[in-house]
């Protein structure tokens, strides 16, 4: 088994967050319902009304951030191998059984989860906002909403909780079904998701086929190079494997057009080849100026000293997707991408290693902007509590 970093900050960020004021409500909540006492009712209420107000802005970043970095696409619903996965939680993996379905960093959830997942957000959590709302502004003329009675608004508002209640038992249930108890908890507080190599391969296959399908889309048909993008889509759609797919000259040809970048790194750590993408991304004008020279060049000492430690089992002959690295461009600014590393193999010896980045500046940014934004909303919220 090996570490990809597969959540990023905010994304683990607004899950605990998520999951701290639900429990908030629940508690506040079932108290208000005089279902036990524990902080007093006047408390209770309280705190329910400022942990919502703290939830919906939650929401509100969190549909930003899914819109702008396309994680949105994971929530859309297929009933592809939902049998499969049900099968699975109810017997098969009681047996002992292979999972189904692959977790991948463009299709995260299985199609159960999918589903539960979009009807929470479409569904049970509008629910609990709009019927919140109603019993917060009932029977306030001048600025609320006048309603002939709280009863029907209650049995919503209630019904909602506890098909919260339901999700998260069942949900904290599932999260103790990975290879190890803990193991799917220890990812979403750390990042890093234990996979196989064959799943770390179709990941690095379904990151390349993300990539060209974008860029397929911005040529005509017809085109020479949308044929050699049709050619390596098949490819990665067979989950060959990084290695074979990059010994595809058609494959790394379309690989150079989608503006990913492809590196080759000699066994002593020099650069033997890249491509125009990774020039670009690296900024520099052309490949020549940074082939024969160490690939120290572009890392700090601290990233340096983690990436010797991933390129040292690649040349023992294991394929590695490294996650998210920081670069040092040529001009001396700062870029991020994803990295994956495979061996190149000659007659059976390790003669050098290749792999291929993604830039992710632009998304980290974003995130990076969004939990500013987030944090001035909260001490504005505080301040005017205070």
């Amino acid at each position: 088994m090996k570490q990809v970093y597969i959540y990023k900050f905010f994304e683990r960020f607004w899950h605990w967050m998520q999951a701290l004021l639900i429990g908030i409500l629940m508690i506040t909540g079932f108290e208000i319902h005089s279902t036990y006492n524990l902080l007093g009712y006047e408390t209770a209420v309280n705190v329910h009304d400022i942990s919502a107000w703290a939830f919906l802005v939650l929401i509100v970043f969190a549909i930003f951030w899914h819109f702008t970095t396309g994680e949105w696409r994971q929530y859309i619903p297929t009933t592809k191998l939902v049998k499969a996965q049900v099968d699975y939680y109810l017997f098969g993996i009681f047996k002992g059984a292979h999972h189904p379905t692959k977790k991948l960093i463009y299709n995260k959830f299985n199609p159960l989860q999918r589903i539960i997942y979009l009807g929470l957000k479409v569904l049970v959590i509008p629910v609990q906002v709009i019927s919140g709302f109603l019993y917060l502004y009932f029977h306030y003329p001048l600025k609320g909403f006048e309603l002939d009675s709280l009863e029907l608004v209650a049995i919503f508002h209630t019904f909602g909780a506890f098909m919260l209640l339901v999700f998260v038992i069942a949900h904290v249930y599932l999260t103790t079904t990975g290879h190890k108890p803990l193991s799917a908890i220890k990812a979403m507080v750390t990042g890093w998701e234990e996979m196989d190599d064959e799943t770390i391969r179709e990941r690095m296959a379904d990151d390349i086929e993300i990539a060209l399908l974008k860029t397929k889309s911005q040529f005509k048909g017809g085109s020479g190079e949308s044929e050699i993008l049709d050619n390596a889509l098949t490819t990665a759609q067979e989950k060959a494997g990084i290695k074979a797919i990059l010994k595809d000259n058609k494959f790394r040809d379309a690989i150079s057009s989608s503006g990913v970048g492809y590196f080759c790194i000699s066994k002593e750590g020099n650069y033997l080849e890249v491509n125009d993408s990774w020039a670009k991304l690296y900024r520099y004008e052309s490949q020549k100026e940074i082939i024969g020279k160490h690939y120290r060049l572009s890392r700090t000492d601290e990233d340096f000293a983690d990436l010797e430690k991933s390129v040292e089992k690649v040349l023992q002959g294991e394929t590695i997707n490294h996650g998210e690295v920081k670069r040092i461009c040529k001009d001396g600014t700062f870029g991020y991408h994803t990295l994956t590393l495979a061996p190149v193999v000659t007659d059976g010896n390790i003669i050098a290693f290749e792999g291929f980045i993604i830039d992710t500046t632009d998304k980290l940014l974003a995130e990076k902007e969004l939990l500013k934004k987030k944090i001035r909303v909260e001490e504005k919220l505080r301040s005017k509590n205070t």
